[in-house]
């Protein structure tokens, strides 16, 4: 099984956007050392809780400072901006750094309307009724074939950029298992966001169209998980995650809290802070948590969200859970 990261650049309300972008760094570089598959980077936009606002700008940075790990958007939230515009950028991280570059596509905003609204200024085809003709569109710029939007027909890329950059879409709905299907993408379920969608698998594998993005269904699936050398020490680092999220459920959208603060405001014991959205515990207890899940999707890759301070936990976390897999 395949290990990879999800990164989303969390603010703790003892830091700020810039350290947490620092962190992001820090932690790309060590999870390169682990031997980690890929370092996908979220994007969120004028958010308290989250510093990566522009996948496309921190993936080159990372790139040049790690060696062998992919990098990659997860994602670029194509609703809000031009295929055109995306082909090019991709494309030319792939000149940049070939062979390691990750174009992961979402449908969701990654904002609130208003800040969706101040990025689709002056453009009208932010809508989700658009996104099959802008992955029609992407697709073409990405192969360097013509577009099927007729007014595009005479659009090229730069010329001599580099060559497509693996596509994934990430998937947490029906209609994004249908569209990953249709366009022949690989599938990145967000069980993180909804646990049902490992549902999805089949829907996926049944209706799989090969195309330029690959030959055949493939599948990750992204989960939250923190791990701890025993169950009491991951549980207790999951309380930062689990204060957000009891803010979160009363629309409250700050920093996440320290540990300490955590300890503080989080309403019911250790155990009830977890739902089933997340996978927290020791190496045992998190493999054993994860097992029906990939049991069911059957994935090739297992990609982790690690959310809790300090810092140093969050790192060790990646390391057991590499460990637990390697063991097979």
């Amino acid at each position: 099984m395949k290990i990879s990261v999800v990164d989303q650049s969390p603010i703790f309300s003892n830091s700020n956007a810039d350290n947490a972008i620092e962190d992001t760094r820090e932690l790309a570089k060590y999870c390169d050392t682990l031997g980690l598959n890929r370092f996908w980077l979220a994007e969120h936009h004028g958010s308290n809780s989250f510093a990566g606002c522009s996948p496309e700008i921190l993936i080159p940075s990372l790139a040049a400072q790690t060696e062998k790990i992919r990098v990659g958007s997860g994602g670029v939230m194509l609703m809000h901006y031009s295929p055109y515009k995306v082909a090019e950028n991709f494309r030319l991280l792939e000149s940049l750094f070939p062979n390691r570059i990750d174009l992961g596509l979402g449908r969701a905003p990654g904002s609130d309307a208003f800040q969706a609204g101040a990025l689709a200024y002056g453009s009208k085809t932010t809508g989700p009724e658009f996104f099959p003709t802008k992955m029609n569109d992407l697709q073409s710029f990405l192969q360097g074939t013509m577009s099927t939007t007729k007014s595009f027909e005479s659009v090229n890329v730069t010329p001599g950029l580099g060559d497509m950059p693996e596509v994934w879409l990430l998937v947490s709905s029906r209609q994004g298992a249908e569209y990953a299907a249709h366009f022949g993408l690989p599938m990145s379920l967000a069980y993180f966001i909804d646990p049902s969608c490992i549902d999805l698998a089949d829907v996926y594998r049944d209706n799989f169209q090969p195309s330029a993005f690959g030959d055949k269904p493939r599948i990750s699936v992204g989960v939250f998980s923190i791990c701890a050398d025993t169950d009491k020490e991951a549980e207790e680092l999951s309380l930062s995650a689990a204060a957000w999220r009891q803010n979160s459920q009363k629309g409250i959208f700050g920093a996440f809290p320290t540990l300490d603060e955590a300890k503080k405001s989080v309403n019911g014991n250790l155990l009830e802070t977890n739902d089933n959205r997340t996978f927290v515990g020791s190496p045992q207890t998190v493999r054993q948590k994860l097992e029906p899940v990939l049991e069911k999707v059957d994935p090739e890759e297992l990609k982790i969200i690690t959310i809790c301070e300090p810092f140093s936990a969050r790192v060790r976390s990646y390391d057991l859970i590499k460990q637990s897999f390697a063991l097979n």
